[in-house]
């Protein structure tokens, strides 16, 4: 990822409505599976700025892992919890037993062999423990906006669901999300083309327009307790080792 996305997500992400729904609905199905407490102890693998480790380890323990020194000085500076600088086969080894789960947000994407990547995370885990995972959605919505993430593909379900085919893990979860701001985001990326060349899409809306975002989004929590969503910007996939 550029460097200057670390700055912004580091600014924006408390505050933000994409960041702040996010969170929320991943908690929210997280804890479906690893129920809250400080018995329980989760696992981000890029962590990024640390604003998921922020949230999170007020609910678990929590030990975050990034390859980006740039990303863990910020998320080191944010949070009370561990954050280990390097890749997580070797930053976490000897400590799968104690995890209860892991979750991987936005991660795959920014994997040349994704296939491998995921292999050896669920080859790690200890049965039982639980992945939650999202990606984002659908390749004809790439644009400038992935490439300044370092994204280095979009997902399809078939896709997305074959990185885990034959491996020993039992899908518990899977839906697209995202689903309610879809038209509005997809077609204003579609009629802006691949935007402007070195430009993220992320940017601080008006105080009014994020906070009606916000709930536009976060509301999708309840819908997900329910059913999966018929389509979405991004997925999320909740694995169980066993």
């Amino acid at each position: 990822m550029d460097n200057s996305q670390f700055d912004l997500h580091a600014q924006m992400e408390d505050v933000h409505w994409w960041f702040r729904a996010r969170r929320e609905i991943i908690f929210d199905q997280l804890s479906r599976h690893v129920p809250p407490g400080e018995g329980q102890t989760i696992a981000e693998i890029g962590c990024g700025t640390g604003g998921n480790l922020k949230f999170l380890q007020e609910h678990f323990q929590v030990v975050g892992t990034d390859i980006s020194p740039e990303a863990v000085a910020y998320a080191s500076a944010r949070v009370g919890c561990r954050v280990l600088l390097g890749d997580f086969r070797e930053q976490l080894a000897g400590r799968w037993g104690e995890l209860d789960g892991v979750v991987l947000l936005d991660v795959l994407e920014h994997i040349d062999d994704d296939t491998r990547f995921l292999a050896d995370l669920l080859g790690s885990m200890r049965p039982g423990a639980v992945l939650l995972l999202t990606v984002p959605a659908h390749a004809f919505l790439w644009s400038h906006h992935d490439v300044v993430l370092g994204h280095k593909r979009r997902y399809c379900a078939r896709a997305l669901r074959k990185l885990w085919e034959g491996l020993a893990v039992e899908e518990l979860f899977f839906s697209p999300f995202n689903c309610l701001l879809f038209p509005v985001i997809a077609l204003k990326r579609l009629l802006a083309g691949n935007g402007a060349p070195g430009k993220s899409d992320l940017a601080m809306p008006a105080p009014w327009l994020n906070s009606l975002l916000y709930q536009i989004f976060s509301a999708e929590r309840g819908l997900l307790r329910a059913l999966p969503l018929p389509f979405g910007l991004s997925y999320l996939a909740i694995l169980r080792k066993r």
